[in-house]
């Protein structure tokens, strides 16, 4: 089986005394980053240079295969103006500028960037095959080369706080995962984009090709404190997967009517899928009932789906005045319901990560699941040998709660790769027209359209591409594209592995009996109120405050 393999079982973590350790060990430094394959250049791709009054100037010629009105893209393949730019488009811009700073002598030669191994991919594998490298074609445009330091996920926060500690500026870009930003740009390890994002105009916004849910999407993922920081390039929203042929089967609709009194269908509510769940679970058959996660670090995403659909629009994490709103009602009841979904989950659930419930749903073994947007790329796949379920799946948007007579349903991003400029980096300006062109929409849906790379759809025309929606199935877009519309962001506030830490804690407690669904929402609303005060509650309030505007307001009408 073909798994996207970002999602190790273990992640190790880096206090914020570490991160903010004002020296470290003697001796310590940066391990050397490994570069993924060694830069090619053709006379195809590569710009030419001439002296004119003793300085050194970039002349590009336009190279054949671009449509008219295009300065730049890939080219040589079937639909490659799909991926073009004109000078007046994001990556148009970020081109342009970037020609003008290689002749100002205010760009490098190269770009280091620091690239998880699964993405590196996207880069330098050809997609489709008669196509050009990616880092080719802008190396063509640009004259600077891309240069790939493979850092595995673990290591890439640990990387990227050794290269700002001791000022080594061996990447121009870091790459970490996307709820970190806040510790890192509080931190000063992250460059404010703003400026940048002023003078260039990225497509972020776009109606046509910016991101899927807009600035509340843009503000969850990439802001801190209302400043951007972090430039999305990974779509890990989490998204709920069921087996066609048991909710379609004859016999198990008229059993199912029997027992519960309403059709057999993707469920709008908790309590619903709570049923059908329950009714599926046949552990003595092979068959599970559902197999949304509920081990360490990465099952809690599945408990903030519950928690965070307990108010209209959203039942925040915390008030206003960083006052912890988990030891409520609703915070013991989405605990409460966490802790019960045992009983249809597998008997040790709790240490059931990603790669079990890919192979079991591999296997056909669990009616309904919640997993990462891949799920149906790689499993309902004739490709893969070892799938049971091609032709038998399909997807859902995340269950919630009717409140005040509406449906208010909300996923979650958890945890996604993201992507900032160094802060002390030696080009900065020159790193961010990189993320600029990379991000856009275009060029973006190039790479993301390449399977060698397993960085999921995040921007309106991922979801429109032919190439894209042939991989992640025609049946999965709508309900990808409505998900990422109700997805809630987790914490993302300073302090964000502290408090996610702690939830973590207390859920586990409850989850194996240690503590009752109460007392560990106590214990946790405790354990946050101690964080807050220790990093300071003025501070933290600013903070949660500017998280608003990340926070989705989408809801639905009930028809179940």
């Amino acid at each position: 089986m073909a798994e996207k393999e970002k999602k190790p079982k273990e992640t190790k973590r880096v206090s914020r005394r570490e991160f903010l350790g004002t020296s470290l060990k003697a001796g310590a430094g940066i391990a050397a980053a490994s570069v993924a394959s060694k830069f090619l250049r053709s006379d195809k791709y590569s710009p030419h240079s001439i002296f004119a009054s003793g300085e050194k100037k970039i002349e590009y010629t336009p190279k054949a295969g671009l449509a008219p009105g295009m300065i730049g893209g890939p080219t040589g393949f079937e639909g490659a103006e799909r991926y073009q730019y004109s000078a007046d488009e994001a990556p148009g811009r970020a081109v342009d500028a970037l020609r003008k700073l290689k002749a100002e002598g205010k760009a490098p030669d190269k770009l280091v960037i620091m690239l998880p191994p699964g993405a590196v991919g996207h880069w330098e594998k050809p997609y489709p095959e008669d196509a050009p490298l990616a880092k080719d074609v802008f190396f063509e445009e640009t004259g600077i080369e891309v240069v790939l330091a493979d850092v595995v996920e673990t290591e890439q926060t640990t990387k990227l706080i050794q290269d700002y500690q001791t000022g080594a500026r061996a990447y121009d870009t870091y790459s970490y995962w996307s709820d970190e930003t806040q510790d890192l740009a509080a931190a000063g390890a992250l460059l404010n984009l703003d400026e940048f994002v002023d003078k260039y105009k990225p497509d972020w916004l776009d109606p046509v090709w910016g991101n899927v849910g807009g600035d509340v999407a843009t503000t969850s993922t990439s802001k801190y404190l209302g400043s951007v920081y972090n430039v999305v390039m990974d779509g890990d929203y989490q998204l709920w997967v069921y087996r066609k042929d048991l909710f379609e089967d004859p016999k198990e609709k008229r059993e199912f009517k029997s027992r519960y009194g309403w059709d057999l269908q993707w469920p709008e509510t908790w309590e619903q899928l709570d049923q059908i769940s329950r009714f599926f679970h046949r552990p003595d058959k092979g068959l599970l009932g559902c197999t949304d996660i509920r081990n360490q670090y990465w099952g809690f995403s599945n408990w903030f789906q519950r928690y965070t659909s307990f108010d209209n629009p959203n039942q925040y994490y915390w008030d206003d005045d960083m006052n912890p709103l988990i030891n409520s009602d609703a915070g013991i009841q989405a605990t409460e319901e966490h802790v019960k979904s045992l009983e249809w989950h597998h008997k040790d659930a709790i240490s059931w990560g990603w790669p079990e419930q890919y192979a079991n749903m591999t296997a056909g073994g669990a009616a309904i699941t919640c997993a990462y947007p891949n799920m149906p790329k790689f499993l309902d796949n004739p490709a893969n040998p070892d799938s049971k379920v091609v032709g038998k799946l399909r997807s859902g948007v995340s269950p919630g709660r009717v409140i005040d007579g509406v449906l208010v349903r909300r996923s979650v991003w958890w945890p996604s790769i993201g992507h900032g400029v160094a802060a002390n980096g030696k080009y900065p300006e020159a790193a961010y027209l990189l993320l600029q062109w990379a991000s856009s929409g275009k060029v973006s849906t190039w790479l993301t359209a390449n399977p060698a790379g397993y960085y999921d759809p995040w921007k309106i025309p991922h979801f429109k591409d032919p190439i894209v929606i042939g991989s992640y199935k025609d049946w999965h877009i709508n309900t990808y594209v409505e998900s990422i519309k109700r997805g809630s962001p987790p914490i993302i506030i300073p302090g964000v592995t502290e408090y996610r830490n702690v939830l973590d804690t207390n859920l586990q407690q409850a989850l194996s009996g240690q503590k009752t669904s109460r007392q560990a929402m106590k214990d946790c609303a405790d354990e946050w109120n101690q964080i807050t005060d220790r990093r300071g509650r003025d501070k933290q309030i600013k903070a949660i405050r500017a998280t608003r505007p990340a926070w989705p307001t989408v809801v639905d009408r009930p028809t179940i």
